[in-house]
């Protein structure tokens, strides 16, 4: 007997016959045709090598071999479903603590999407670490891990969340020494803080696409820094448009350039390495796509 021929489902399938003794009431309670069912049962008898039921047009009894194999494995077949229950109630409970790794560029949204669902779920709680640490070996401390740009190498799952879109700012105090730009030409001119390794700025409008260069002597990998520097009067930087708010730009002295051009999205994706989402994961999911598109 090989086990590779032995289906765990065809047990599970056994079992429930046993205990009926009926093949289509059986059928009816798995949501599964009878055919279907009977073949199973033959599959695993042949895999096996016995004789596990006697079959009549009106009942089902089990031969002497069938009653061992019945003895062995009922048991185990309530513990595995037994099991299978607390985990499908754990992923479908509201309740319990999500812990979330995010980019700082998320910091704006955060309260907001926290408030409300620890009005409308107070049984979940959060806890959230802020970075872009390195996902391969963090992966299994986190149940979501938010990032941007797809994975390569990674066995994690990607779902999408949303589409982050960004726009161009500058301090006052920098356009008022330099200029303000009124083309995606004059960019040339200014000094660019280049967020990730985007040297050349690619800027649309309708059909228009544009690529801009320029003086480029600060880089970030964080958009959250590369903020700052622009308000530190260093320079032009991409912002995320669910940060620029008006109070925002107002407190951070900050000015929109050129609000015409679109500069491409990033992509946000939860990582994870659960191919089912936990419905704590998934709300917070919901509640921050919400947020992010309602900018």
């Amino acid at each position: 007997m090989n086990r590779n021929d032995i289906s765990m489902q065809d047990i599970h399938y056994f079992v429930e016959v046993a205990k009926r003794g009926k093949l289509s009431a059986t059928a009816a309670d798995l949501g599964i045709p009878v055919a279907t069912l009977s073949r199973r049962l033959s599959q695993l008898e042949l895999a096996l090598g016995y004789k596990l039921l006697n079959r009549t047009t009106r009942k089902i009894s089990l031969t002497a071999i069938g009653q061992q194999y019945f003895d062995a494995c009922a048991s185990h077949v309530e513990c595995a479903l037994a099991a299978h229950e607390v985990i499908q109630s754990s992923l479908n409970h509201l309740a319990g603590t999500l812990r979330v790794s995010v980019l700082p560029g998320l910091t704006a949204v955060l309260p907001a999407v926290l408030k409300e669902l620890r009005q409308e779920y107070p049984q979940i709680s959060f806890e959230v670490e802020l970075g872009t640490g390195d996902i391969a070996r963090n992966g299994h401390q986190f149940d979501i891990m938010l990032r941007t740009g797809e994975l390569e190498d990674s066995a994690l799952i990607q779902k999408h969340v949303a589409q982050v879109q960004w726009i161009l700012v500058a301090a006052s105090s920098y356009l008022d020494r330099f200029g303000r730009p009124t083309c995606p030409e004059d960019l040339g001119l200014h000094e660019r803080i280049i967020t990730g390794d985007l040297h050349n700025w690619a800027l649309g409008t309708g059909d228009s696409l544009l690529y801009v260069d320029g003086p480029a002597h600060i880089g970030t990998n964080s958009s959250a820094l590369g903020v700052q520097l622009a308000t530190a009067g260093l320079g032009i930087a991409w912002m995320p448009s669910h940060q620029a708010l008006p109070q925002t730009l107002r407190a951070l002295a900050l000015e929109q350039i050129l609000p015409d051009w679109k500069l491409p999205p990033a992509t946000l994706y939860a990582l994870s390495d659960n191919r089912v989402t936990p419905a704590r994961a998934k709300v917070f999911l919901d509640a921050l796509q919400r947020h992010l598109l309602a900018v």
